[in-house]
């Protein structure tokens, strides 16, 4: 995932309808990011796309009008979309069909063009739809035409009715696909950290990653035999209907490595907590309790930050200070200096979650190829937050001296 702006509490990513404008287009009440541009970060492989997708067709575009529906969603760009099917690669779809690309648009179709489309039934409705963000199309670049980039898709074997499959055997009711991300599974040595951490996952892994393989264990599948490999994470609604985010609302999710199943467990909306697929009945019943913040000390004893978060990773650091500074640092020899500072084993206490406020608070994202480390540094008191992990340090004048040049 793109990191894109910080906020106090931590960092704010795009969805595909945001609050503020981008890229053009116009705000009526809902403003809305463009889809990933290929071979960004936000992208996603090949096999992710055709697991998260129902259909996927090449095909030509005949006409974008207009919508004329209610909603007034022209304003943000939506349009009404017919298409010609050329080839299918997964699912089916009549020789010539529409589909309504809004409120938000994925497709940004234009008539006469050619692509391949990724759609997904419309929730509760007729017809179909894009997937969503951040992509539902794709188009031919330099070394990579349609008639290639189609024989890459239908040559992957799909996971999804799979992992649908696992669900429906434990008694769930899967309603719909709702996402797909890609990410590093941690080192094994890393599977006791938050899972928040996971640059690609943040908003899916709220747990130490050792709860995701145990209740993984519970099905027979071996999340720790995939540890530092690439691997997707494709989520599922249970028994609701998007897109009806109610207080008891489940997702299933697998985890995909190898092109093989090797995760698997259930999620309940709002952080009611992780549940083994095999306990539909708990899930379900799961209290509105949420887990206190920061959890418990992870790091009970003592701890070498830059080691156990591979720091020395860092591309940039994102940061934002409590007067109102804001930045990042890019520079590798900087990078490496804040490393430095806290490649040293310090004892640790219990994190109280106090927020910050004041010229004295900085909030600092080691920002790397699989990761991203949040901590919040008091300037006043000395001392380094790790709350999603539950500790803090206190890392010394040398470290707070290269926090001052933040500005």
């Amino acid at each position: 995932m793109r990191l894109i702006g910080l906020a106090l509490a931590g960092l704010v990513v795009a969805a595909a309808c945001s609050s503020s404008s981008t890229d053009g287009f116009a705000n009526a009440g809902i403003a809305c990011s463009k889809p990933a541009a290929p071979g960004s970060e936000a992208d996603l492989s090949i096999p992710a796309l055709v697991d998260r997708s129902d259909v996927i067709a090449l095909v030509s575009v005949l006409k974008v009008e207009p919508t004329r529906t209610a909603g007034n969603y022209d304003d943000q760009g939506a349009r009404r979309v017919t298409l010609r099917t050329v080839q299918t690669a997964k699912g089916a779809v009549p020789a010539e069909f529409s589909v309504l690309d809004g409120p938000c648009p994925m497709l940004l179709a234009s008539q006469g063009e050619s692509l391949i489309v990724l759609l997904e039934p419309v929730p509760g409705g007729v017809g179909l739809k894009p997937i969503g963000f951040p992509i539902a199309a794709i188009r031919a670049t330099e070394g990579r035409p349609l008639a290639r980039l189609m024989t890459e898709i239908t040559a992957v074997r799909p996971l999804d009715g799979e992992a649908r499959s696992l669900f429906e055997r434990y008694g769930w009711t899967v309603t719909a696909k709702r996402s797909v991300a890609e990410f590093d599974v941690p080192r094994r040595s890393e599977f006791g950290l938050a899972g928040g951490q996971i640059r690609g996952a943040a908003a899916e892994l709220r747990e130490p990653f050792e709860r995701y393989a145990r209740l993984s264990d519970e099905v027979g599948l071996d999340v720790r035999a995939h540890a530092g490999e690439r691997a997707e994470l494709l989520t599922f609604w249970l028994e609701h209907q998007p897109p009806e985010f109610t207080a008891g609302t489940a997702f299933g999710q697998v985890l995909i490595a190898d092109r093989r199943l090797v995760g698997a467990w259930v999620s309940v909306f709002p952080d009611r907590g992780v549940f083994s697929v095999r306990d539909r009945a708990r899930a379900l019943a799961a209290p509105d309790v949420r887990p206190p913040y920061p959890p418990a000390n992870r790091a009970t004893d003592s701890i070498n930050i830059a080691k156990t978060y591979d720091l020395a990773a860092t591309r940039t650091i994102a940061f934002k200070t409590g007067a109102g500074g804001n930045g990042e640092v890019s520079d590798p020899v900087r990078i490496r200096a804040f490393v430095d500072a806290l490649d040293l084993t310090l004892p640790t206490k219990q994190a109280v979650r106090e927020p910050l406020n004041g010229p004295t608070a900085y909030y600092l994202h080691f920002v790397s190829g699989s990761r991203i480390v949040s901590v919040e540094y008091d300037a006043r008191s000395g001392t380094l937050a790790l709350t999603a992990d539950g500790f803090s340090v206190e890392p010394g004048q040398r470290f707070a001296a290269l926090i001052s040049e933040l500005q």
